[in-house]
């Protein structure tokens, strides 16, 4: 039994392997700036952040390694993000699914305007 779990783990690898060798000959896959950054501003910018994590751990082949994503996330805040990341519960800090939750929570969404909307003030 243990045998076949290991085959699995070996071919499931090479699967992703040959997978990302496949894309990168039909498709050209951009490196993602590696230069990703969260100051702490709104929940825009946090979106940004956690998806250029994201997307530079998949070009780097580590979109399964949360223990590096929350790594390199905790060492690429400044400012205010750095301040809120210091008052964290330890345990937020060490997960990174927690870590993305408490961004969000933190740093809602902010839904652009439409030019086309008209602004109405609540008296």
């Amino acid at each position: 039994m243990a045998d076949a779990e290991g085959e699995w783990c070996l071919l499931a690898a090479v699967s992703r392997i040959l997978v990302r060798m496949v894309l990168s000959q039909c498709v050209h896959i951009e490196t993602p700036k590696s230069e990703v950054v969260f100051q702490g501003i709104n929940g825009n910018e946090c979106e940004a952040f956690v998806t250029g994590i994201r997307e530079l751990a998949f070009a780097k082949g580590k979109e399964e390694d949360s223990h590096w994503m929350l790594h390199y996330a905790t060492i690429r805040l400044r400012g205010k993000a750095l301040r809120w990341h210091a008052k964290l519960d330890p345990s937020v800090k060490k997960d990174w699914d927690l870590f993305v939750q408490a961004l969000f929570e933190a740093y809602p969404f902010v839904e652009e305007r439409l030019d086309a909307e008209i602004a109405t003030p609540v008296w």
